[in-house]
């Protein structure tokens, strides 16, 4: 090896060394109560909310998806009357002034609502393709039936024929290919249908969905808001018997190596 094919080899071994260092820096959205008060949920701080009308409300971020923020909003009804929980009423607006990394803010960006995805429109959607996943995995389909008929038909026409062993063989062999084809079709669809299945009952199950609480009860479940990485503080509203609650998160993009929680303080009387 020449020097100059060993400066070569050197630099573009550097080169890699820094590229690869760059991809295993990886980053993700970290969004935090702006008020530290609650407990630690699932490894996340909370922020809880005593309304003069003895309800309880706790608020804290979950996880990121490809295109939501995921919270979890927490009641307890220590009042003496039933409320009401509506999660499809629930919003979050971006707070002005923190807008990261942009020049022009286009109109109504601010005032715009976020409304979190309805639980009953979210499992009816899920429902549904279930519901026709199902239908698929077990009718039977008329391009099926058609192709059925078409093949029983080419096998009664060869009874007059005189077909060798090896157009015989191909003819069956090709019948077979066609019948398992739509076996595997049939296969593939009840395949989705039970991971439609999985994904519905751990939505029904997670999930905060409508629901009146009574005096003494508690309910807890997530919410699904869409993402708007680009702001740096979401003033999240949630309610009940219409009556809004306010949280405040800070939303930050951090380097996965640099991150270590800070402890939070734990309130006295809080949801769990």
């Amino acid at each position: 090896m020449t020097t100059a094919t060993r400066l070569l080899f050197m630099s573009l071994t550097g080169v890699l060394a820094l590229l690869l260092s760059a991809c295993g820096a990886s980053t993700f959205l970290a969004v935090e109560p702006a008020q530290f008060n609650g407990p630690w949920v699932n490894g996340h701080p909370t922020s809880v909310v005593s309304h003069p009308d003895s309800v309880y409300v706790r608020a804290g971020f979950i996880r990121a998806d490809d295109n939501e923020l995921v919270f979890e909003v927490a009641y307890l009804n220590y009042s003496d009357k039933p409320i009401l929980i509506a999660p499809e009423t629930f919003y979050y607006v971006a707070v002005p002034d923190t807008l990261a990394d942009s020049v022009a803010v286009p109109a109504g960006y601010f005032e715009s609502r976020r409304l979190a995805a309805n639980p009953a429109v979210r499992l009816g959607q899920l429902q549904a393709r279930l519901k026709e996943q199902d239908r698929k995995a077990t009718n039977v389909s008329w391009f099926e039936i058609l192709t059925m008929v078409v093949n029983t038909a080419e096998d009664i026409s060869s009874i007059k024929k005189k077909e060798t062993d090896q157009q015989i063989a191909e003819r069956e062999d090709r019948h077979e290919s066609t019948r398992a084809t739509f076996d595997d079709q049939r296969l593939d669809h009840a395949e989705q249908a039970d991971q439609l299945y999985s994904q519905a009952a751990v939505l029904e199950s997670v999930m905060l969905c409508r629901d009146t609480l009574n005096p003494g009860e508690g309910r807890k479940g997530q919410v699904f808001f869409p993402r708007l990485d680009a702001a740096r503080k979401l003033r999240v509203v949630v309610f009940f018997d219409e009556r809004p609650v306010q949280f405040t998160f800070n939303q930050t993009l951090r380097n996965a190596r640099q991150y270590q929680p800070a402890p939070a303080a734990v309130a006295q009387t809080q949801p769990h």
